[in-house]
């Protein structure tokens, strides 16, 4: 090593101001007080293209996006402090306007040999191009992310459109099924389930799990479900229809290795006959225990394994539980642990030990509800199903009789809406047999005992409503009186049966010699928790208060409240608009937030004010009674927030 030789260095001093002017870096020098530039490489320069700097001041460069350099100088100056900044954004005067740049900026105080500060040092880097492609990598990476997100949200739509909706409510079964997807790291999944009521009135419980995610997944998935349940339904047993469903896999790309556990349930006996290929075999539950059953030791779909089934026996009040390994398998848990948290939670839900639970409800929703929850609660990797079926006593049917009065059609739409909430009808099917209730017994009121004598006591209406063993629930509303045969020309009348036709009921009116019944037919099912939104605010919730009518006259508006559910209340509505629109000279609101509900003979009045009021304004909270009401009959209206 050679020693510090002075004079050496000053040999190469002369080199000194070529490496300042060439170096990539710019530089730049502020002396004084005022910070007068006294020095700018070649760099430098080019950064403030060329224009002549020297002698001039932080002031005297007039560019506005230059406002926080002489800040960062000035404070430099004032506290003797360096300063540094990674991404700095300028703005630099041009021709056609401000040419933006982003530097690595660093400001340090001059110091003359005697470390008296004379003055403010500049350099850096122009990295405008690095911070430039560092954005655009992050526009195409949040780009990327949310075109994942799309494709991700349509693949759970899609999901969701080819899991059934409902699951089958019968007499002595009561069934509530879940669905969770996994995290935005995985696309939805080839989970599946399926229950439907057969033929010979066993109840077919399936719930699968094909191999992968995404689009692919979900279509195999709808194909092998679609295959089952044909078989099924045309009588064929398990062995044999999980037979076609191992053939149609062996043809399908993607269907290799897919597991299913089918499960046949009689209702009446409570013997259950079930199917395992490559799949978790069901789970017994009871209020104080549970037990899995045996395998049948098949292989998934693909093995060629022979098909063998397996039985038990369901006692009153037990439940039998389908899932898929996503509910019990997780990375740090082994799978037994998992399926002990499963009987412990299931046990717990079945006899009501839910915090907050406060009554019996349903077993069958309790377990649907709970178990999830309790099991994947800090995160899952794969898709959860969950399938419950609850052996139960028959709920009993209804039965109420009252006179035929106006003021009784509040009674036995409550009574109705009660019976269909406790038999666990999905609310919108709940809905549409109140109103089918309302407007059968509104016509029985109205026409059947028009000969009644003054007098006379009035007239009766019977209400009948139960669940029979094909998962229908029928319902019959029945008067005394005498029938009368459909006016040929209705004009605006008649449009109640329409209503009811479009909301999916079955109906059957027989004008008898004793008098008219007539029986509305409805799917009985439950919602299935599978990407479920929150429900709306109850279209035709059984509500007892009379029609009001409260009137705003700077607004010329017109509130409405109460059940409109029959002709003399529409009859009271339509003449209080009339008023007030003074024969139509006068624009009114017609605002129905508070309507409780909504009949036919309060919509063929609105439309006929509509009709004849060009200036009339119906407003009906989104998702109101009013609003669904008048949605079903397709009545033009307004809606607004509620």
């Amino acid at each position: 090593m050679g020693t510090h030789d002075p004079d050496g260095a000053e040999q190469y001093s002369e080199w000194v101001p070529e490496i300042f002017e060439s170096s990539s870096c710019f530089h730049y020098a502020f002396r004084g007080d005022e910070l007068r530039v006294v020095a700018a490489n070649r760099a430098g320069r080019e950064l403030m293209l060329d224009r002549p700097i020297l002698g001039l001041t932080p002031n005297d460069v007039p560019d506005t996006g230059l406002e926080e350099v002489r800040s960062i100088l000035r404070a430099v100056q004032r506290t003797g402090q360096s300063v540094h900044s990674s991404a700095l954004r300028v703005g630099i005067d041009a021709e056609g306007g401000a040419a933006e740049r982003w530097l690595d900026l660093t400001v340090s105080p001059w110091r003359d040999a005697e470390g008296r500060q004379v003055g403010v040092l500049s350099s850096g880097f122009d990295v405008t191009e690095h911070v430039l492609a560092a954005a655009h990598a992050a526009e195409g990476e949040a780009e990327a992310h949310e075109r994942y997100a799309r494709a991700r949200q349509v693949v759970v739509r899609l999901q969701g459109a080819l899991l059934p909706t409902t699951v089958p409510l019968l007499p002595r079964v009561d069934v509530a099924a879940a669905y969770l997807v996994a995290g935005i790291e995985q696309a939805a999944g080839g989970d599946w389930f399926d229950a439907a009521t057969l033929p010979d009135g066993r109840l077919a419980l399936t719930v699968g799990d094909v191999v992968g995610h995404g689009v692919e997944a979900s279509a195999v998935m709808a194909q092998l479900r679609a295959v089952l349940s044909a078989r099924l339904f045309e009588g064929a047993d398990l062995v044999t229809a999980t037979g076609a469903v191992e053939a149609y896999a062996e043809r399908v790309s993607g269907a290799f290795a897919a597991t299913v556990c089918v499960a046949l349930l009689d209702p009446s006996t409570g013997d259950l006959e079930y199917v395992t290929r490559g799949h978790p075999a069901p789970l017994v539950v009871n209020g104080t225990s549970a037990r899995l059953l045996p395998a049948t030791g098949d292989g998934p779909l693909g093995s060629r394994t022979v098909g063998r089934t397996g039985t038990a026996r369901l006692a009153a009040d037990e439940a039998v539980l389908l899932f898929t390994d996503g509910l019990v398998e997780k990375r740090d848990r082994p799978v037994l642990a998992g399926v002990e948290d499963l009987q412990r939670s299931a046990v717990a839900a079945f006899r009501g030990a839910t915090p907050g639970d406060g009554g019996p409800g349903s077993a069958a929703v309790r377990i649907s509800q709970r178990v999830p929850g309790d099991l994947v609660a800090s995160g899952f990797t794969d898709d959860v199903t969950l399938l419950v079926a609850v052996r139960r006593a028959a709920p009993p049917p209804l039965h109420v009789t009252v006179p035929a009065e106006p003021t009784r059609l509040a009674q036995l739409r409550l009574a109705i809406d009660e019976w269909c909430t406790r038999l666990g009808l999905a609310h919108l099917d709940r809905n549409h047999l109140v109103l089918g209730v309302s407007e059968t017994a509104a016509n029985a009121v109205e026409h059947a005992y028009r000969d009644r004598a003054p007098g006379q006591p009035a007239g009766l209406v019977t209400l009948d409503a139960r669940i029979d063993d094909d998962a229908v629930v029928r319902v019959v509303v029945a008067d005394q009186g005498r029938w009368r045969d459909p006016d040929p020309r209705p004009g605006e009348r008649g449009r109640g049966f329409s209503m009811l036709a479009t909301a999916g009921l079955q109906i059957a009116v027989d004008p008898g010699a004793t008098g008219t019944s007539v029986t509305l037919e409805c799917p009985a099912r439950r919602l299935a928790a599978v990407d479920e939104a929150r429900p709306p605010r109850d279209p035709v919730a059984a509500r007892t208060g009379p029609v009001t009518l409260e009137l705003d006259a700077e607004r010329a508006s017109l509130r409405v409240g109460g059940a409109v559910d029959h002709l003399a209340a529409a009859t009271r509505l339509d003449a209080e608009v009339r008023r007030l629109a003074r024969n139509g000279l006068v624009p009114v609101e017609l605002d129905l937030g508070d309507v409780e509900y909504l009949g036919s003979a309060g919509v063929r009045v609105l439309e006929m004010l509509a009709d004849e009021f060009a200036q009339l304004a119906i407003v009906a909270p989104t998702g109101s009674p009013a609003a669904q009401t008048l949605g079903l009959a397709g009545t033009p209206h307004t809606q607004r927030d509620a």
